[in-house]
């Protein structure tokens, strides 16, 4: 089961930064503010999805 944990966290992290990317360059944001912001959010998705997953 941890494994499974890790990679949840893993994917939000990835998803986090692409989508961080595409919104950065959307709305002509800061690259590096749109890469760390987007990494927090889909870190604490994939925490949340991982923690969910663990108390079934």
């Amino acid at each position: 089961m941890s494994e499974w944990r890790e990679s949840a966290v893993g994917l939000g992290l990835v998803f986090g930064t692409v989508s961080g990317i595409v919104i950065s360059l959307l709305v002509d944001f800061p690259f590096i503010y749109g890469i760390v912001i987007g990494s927090i959010i889909g870190y604490v998705i994939g925490l949340f999805i991982s923690i969910r997953a663990i108390k079934r």
